[in-house]
């Protein structure tokens, strides 16, 4: 599936912040697009957007800024890592994110959105389909809603990865907390 590390296009990432930085004010920025309701939820990329040259880049991602655990991290890890294959998983994913560190290096700061608990990702995602659904888009059901979020916490499982990004302050400038419904509740720098 779409989505955990070594299903994007870094060097297109990278080619995105070269023109930013590097281009001129008359270059049009060439932002890729994403278009997640494409082939029944699985998605595909769409047509880029030509913008004149921002002030401000925003890059984001569900997983930006985290970075490859020692592998310690893994003897036992949460459910839904349950299998030696779920684990096996789990590892190959957490090298893959060697390949999207030159992505971070190239960020200003980092703002991390951190729900009150990990899991309201589950029903935030079935609430995002619903919408798409009574919209006329296509979705996935209940079931493959689940299997999908599970699919990314075995990739990254947010007690092991958002834990430890969070506890380094050179890699993190800013946490917002957000709570069930949506709405920040707290802003800190773990530097201070």
């Amino acid at each position: 599936w779409r989505g955990p590390p070594g299903t994007h296009d870094v060097a297109l990432g990278l080619d995105v912040f070269d023109q930013f930085f590097n281009g001129d004010q008359t270059t049009p920025l060439e932002v890729p697009q994403f278009d997640k309701y494409a082939f029944d939820g699985q998605g595909d990329r769409t047509s880029p957007l030509l913008t004149p040259k921002p002030d401000i880049l925003l890059f984001e991602g569900w997983f930006v800024g985290a970075r490859p655990l020692s592998l310690d991290k893994f003897s036992e890890p949460p459910e839904p890592i349950l299998t030696e294959a779920d684990r096996q998983f789990a590892l190959d994913m957490n090298q893959a994110l060697e390949d999207y560190l030159p992505l971070w290096d190239k960020m200003d700061a980092l703002l991390v959105l951190n729900p009150e608990d990990y899991r309201l990702s589950l029903t935030w995602r079935w609430e995002a389909e619903s919408k798409a659904i009574a919209q006329g888009k296509t979705g996935m059901s209940e079931s493959e809603i689940t299997e999908f979020v599970q699919y990314f916490w075995k990739a990254l499982h947010p007690q092991l990865f958002i834990t430890e990004l969070l506890s380094h302050d050179q890699w993190v400038d800013y946490v917002l907390e957000i709570n069930a419904n949506h709405q920040p509740v707290k802003l800190y720098s773990p530097a201070s």
